[in-house]
């Protein structure tokens, strides 16, 4: 709105947490690699996180099914505002110094961008590579998706960029565009045609194959052996 500026195919969209499927695909692509495991315990990489008595596994960060409380609660309750920028190093901080999960982990769903925040950080130690730039060689690049990236640097300029706005009760509109150094939970910026070439890989496999596909569309269980509707950050 500032510079009159009308969105088209190139524009560049901030995608909030469809950004979870590609860090899944990141975890997908390192447990094939043999560097990280679904039932790993996530304290073997992020020894940070406290020992709650029962493990955490990757498989639960995968599904929502760990009990980690929600990081942007969380900032709420600290008094953070939302446009507040912080990265996974800040996110494991606010984690390592809580007391007690929501529930046993296995025993229920529940959405946690913290939970997508430690999956990250474990794929991160479990490789020896930033997310960012292991999505960048595993996923993007391979895919021909020039344009996506995990937004890791606040600073970092995105020509074609797309601003997010509320309107106000008056009519007018306000800014409304998330800053945050976050590559897991969030963070992913794309455009529309990146994301059909993404698409298009469910169908085609190209990276990763049938195999790592059939994964990644895989639904989480319960203890109780019910299933989800959430599979691998789908």
């Amino acid at each position: 709105l500032e510079h009159d500026a009308p969105i088209t195919p190139g524009s560049v969209f901030y995608a909030g947490s469809v950004s979870k499927q590609f860090t899944a695909m990141a975890a997908a692509l390192a447990i094939r690699a043999g560097k990280l495991r679904p039932d790993d315990d996530v304290r073997k990489y992020v020894p940070e996180v406290p020992d709650y008595g029962r493990p955490i596994t990757i498989r639960h960060l995968l599904h929502h099914t760990s009990g980690l409380r929600d990081v942007n609660t969380l900032m709420v309750l600290a008094g953070r505002r939302d446009e507040d920028a912080f990265d996974n190093e800040a996110v494991l901080r606010i984690v390592s110094r809580q007391k007690a999960l929501n529930f046993l982990p296995g025993d229920e769903y529940l959405y946690s961008n913290s939970g997508y925040a430690m999956l990250a950080l474990a794929i991160e130690r479990a490789t020896g590579t930033p997310l960012a730039e292991y999505a960048d060689a595993n996923i993007f690049t391979p895919l021909g998706m020039t344009v996506t990236h995990f937004h890791t640097d606040l600073s970092r300029l995105v020509p074609g960029r797309a601003w997010a706005y509320d309107r106000r009760p008056d009519g007018t509109f306000a800014l409304n565009a998330p800053q945050n150094e976050r590559a897991g939970a969030g963070g992913l910026f794309t455009t529309v045609g990146d994301l059909a070439r993404w698409d298009e890989n469910f169908y085609d496999g190209r990276v990763g194959g049938p195999d790592i596909i059939r994964m990644l569309e895989t639904p989480g269980r319960l203890n109780s052996g019910t299933e989800l509707t959430y599979g691998w950050g789908l």
